[in-house]
């Protein structure tokens, strides 16, 4: 009997360590556990000869994780949000540390809405950016890349 709760006593101070590891790595490196899964598709502007790698974000958990304590995206990387149906999309910034383009993208691939610019947020509440039209798409990259190449509403993007 004594070996029983020895072997139970230890079990716990091993598992309460695990968490305790756990918890310290996510609070010190929330990124650790928050990453997403580099897809390597591209989002093609061909008239704008220009191409971004993403990332995707096809679920509910993805979704609202988007770019989330993120320190930096690469030049030419973004991520893009697949939903299964278009209707107006509404995106805000909470927790997201880098300043992003959004490109509200409608099913037959045209960009309807381009928000330029979108700061990041770390406040209780945040803005939100939405599409003037339905998106079943949605493009997130560095601030600042409409402007570097020129993108503007309905463009065709290929992917």
């Amino acid at each position: 009997m004594y070996m029983n709760i020895k072997k139970r006593l230890w079990f716990s101070i091993l598992l309460i360590g695990a968490v305790l590891m756990a918890t310290v790595v996510f609070v010190l490196h929330p990124g650790f556990f928050l990453r997403s899964k580099k897809i390597g598709n591209a989002i093609v502007f061909p008239g704008n000869n220009v191409a971004v790698q993403v990332e995707l974000a096809r679920t509910p958990y993805a979704w609202s994780k988007g770019l989330m304590f993120r320190e930096a995206l690469p030049e030419g990387g973004g991520m893009l949000f697949v939903f299964p149906s278009e209707t107006k999309r509404s995106f805000w910034m909470k927790n997201t540390l880098i300043p992003l383009d959004m490109l509200f993208i409608g099913k037959d691939k045209e960009i309807v809405t381009i928000v330029r610019g979108a700061e990041p947020c770390k406040d209780l509440v945040c803005p939100s950016y939405a599409s003037t039209a339905d998106a079943m798409y949605v493009l997130e990259v560095n601030a600042g890349f409409v402007d570097m190449y020129g993108i503007q509403e309905g463009d065709v993007v290929e992917f």
